[in-house]
């Protein structure tokens, strides 16, 4: 009976497991959750939404000099997690967090946070992308003629708008991070001209050049067909051909090749499968 018993548990746990994954081009952020997250949160919230949301977009604006569209809520411990975008550039992806009373089921507007560095994460690597707008072009062009050409493909951008994973600029096929005290001082910079140009970043640049490892590219591609392990002819073409491009960004790039199914609690497609090219062996292009 102990032995019956074990393989039904057994079986349980495998088909759960199974169905926290679905196919990367059926996800959109629903079923992404945060450990110690509380459903009852996002109830309480949609109640209150027309509030929350003018609160969001005013605490942005105020201490950030950003505007941005409020896409989700998420379920956090004691609070409710709100996934923003801006609406202009420099774009990027970022949330806050509204604390939530249970008891009064009512959600306090005026305690809003956010986690230290995530918002400036944000607005500084869209500031980088500002800069080196071209360059980026060139690699999304590069990267809709590996689709075109291989059967990849990336993430929904909704799955991007309704999940907290990423902080910062980003694509389906790729997100940016960005460190260092050069950073540092262009987010500050930014506080005192939100209307900074592009005039304006390539002087700042020209004066204070950074180094490509303190900026990270992470490009994550997934497997278009259901049930097919990640290709390595495909994956090596990629990591060739990001090595020897000469016109791309200046950065650090990680490359990540996942089968077809994402993880819909976690929104990451990252497996023992998954071929990857990644810290310390990631690809720099000065």
């Amino acid at each position: 009976m102990e032995n019956t018993k074990e393989e039904t548990n057994n079986v349980t746990d495998q088909q759960n497991q199974e169905e926290q994954y679905v196919s990367v081009q059926d996800y959109d952020g629903e079923g992404y959750t945060l450990r110690g997250g509380q459903e009852e949160a996002v109830d309480i919230a949609k109640q209150q939404k027309g509030e929350i949301v003018k609160a969001v977009e005013k605490f942005f604006l105020e201490n950030y000099k950003t505007e941005v569209k409020v896409n989700h809520f998420i379920g956090a411990k004691d609070a409710v997690s709100v996934t923003v975008e801006s609406k202009n550039e420099p774009f990027f992806y970022t949330f806050a967090i509204v604390p939530v009373d249970f008891n009064s089921k009512t959600v306090a507007t005026d305690q809003i946070f956010t986690l230290e560095g995530e918002v400036e994460q944000g607005i500084k690597s869209g500031l980088y992308v500002m800069y080196n707008k071209e360059e980026f072009s060139n690699l999304d062009h590069y990267i809709q003629s590996l689709k075109k050409k291989y059967p990849i493909v990336g993430k929904n951008k909704e799955a991007l708008q309704n999940t907290n994973i990423v902080h910062g600029y980003a694509t389906p096929h790729y997100f940016i991070s960005v460190a260092g005290d050069t950073f540092k001082k262009l987010f500050d910079e930014y506080i005192e001209n939100p209307k900074m140009n592009i005039d304006d970043l390539q002087e700042f640049f020209t004066k204070n050049p950074v180094n490509p490892e303190y900026i990270n590219i992470s490009m994550d591609f997934f497997m278009k067909e259901k049930d097919v392990k990640p290709d390595q002819e495909i994956f090596d073409t990629i990591t060739h051909d990001i090595e020897k491009m000469q016109d791309l960004p200046k950065g650090s790039y990680s490359i990540y090749l996942n089968d077809n199914k994402i993880d819909q609690m976690r929104g990451s497609g990252r497996k023992n499968t998954t071929l990857s090219k990644k810290t310390p062996d990631q690809i720099i292009k000065n």
